[in-house]
């Protein structure tokens, strides 16, 4: 079986996929002062609560986009785990070509999403849309070459931040209003948090389309709530995909391990 660590700015994602097939997979808050042992405790308990042991896991590959947990991921396979863990990269063997200036600055949940787009969704080209805790949009060209992307600021984080710093205005659930107008200030939130998001993805996606030379370049998303909420509203999005990044993680560790 194969422990797949998915590290991003807010959660570390931990799943267990035994061949193609997830088993099970569970969610923390990302700490940078988590130790290896502590990650180890943590899933003594997860573990045990799926029938799974430390024993069956045969490997291990890490996606991090926190250098400071990293460290700490790599001991938690190696000791705890006995693996030597797959630390994906831009040199790491992914079937893909990155066309990115440096390709080390792109990041590995980036390159992962791609691997997993092109076996699930494929073939390019694609457009990969990301909401986390920033929101990417990630291009795939013919004979899947990664051509680069979009960074904006993740959906949660921008309305923490508005809400912080506008005295006048409070948070409000996220939820589909009644018009884009917003008659009343909860809905004018709403309207901004739904149908001006989606606006801003139908109008990335033309853009990226127009620039690919792809008019119909598949467009699939990822990242929890926000995906399934936007898909509903865009008119553009194909798939919606929450288990694309550590799907990702399998397939790059089975190319990996083939080679082997």
């Amino acid at each position: 079986m194969l422990l797949a660590i998915d590290a991003g700015n807010s959660n570390v994602t931990f799943a267990v996929y035994e061949d193609e097939t997830l088993r099970a997979h569970w969610r923390i808050v990302t700490h940078p002062g988590r130790t290896a042992d502590e990650y180890s405790s943590l899933l003594d308990t997860l573990f045990m609560h799926e029938d799974l042991r430390f024993s069956d896991i045969e490997g291990v590959a890490i996606a991090s986009v926190v250098p400071s947990v990293t460290p700490d991921l790599e001991r938690l396979a190696t000791h705890t785990f006995k693996s030597k863990p797959l630390i994906i990269g831009p040199k790491t063997d992914m079937g893909i070509t990155i066309a990115y200036n440096p390709p080390t600055d792109v990041g590995a949940d980036r390159l992962v999403d791609v691997v997993a787009a092109i076996e699930k969704h494929g073939p390019p080209p694609l457009i990969i849309i990301d909401f986390g805790t920033a929101t990417t949009f990630n291009a795939v060209g013919v004979g899947n070459v990664y051509l680069g992307g979009a960074i904006f600021p993740g959906i949660s984080l921008a309305w923490q931040s508005l809400f912080s710093h506008a005295a006048r205005l409070s948070a409000v659930t996220r939820e589909i209003p009644p018009s884009a107008i917003g008659t009343n200030t909860t809905n004018a939130l709403q309207s901004g948090m739904t149908f001006a998001i989606a606006a801003l993805v139908d109008g990335m996606v033309s853009r990226f389309r127009d620039e690919m030379g792809a008019p119909n370049a598949t467009v699939i998303a990822t990242g929890g709530q926000s995906a399934d909420l936007l898909a509903s509203l865009t008119t553009v999005i194909s798939h919606v995909d929450p288990l694309l990044t550590l799907d990702g993680l399998m397939y790059v560790w089975k190319r990996n391990q083939s080679h082997a």
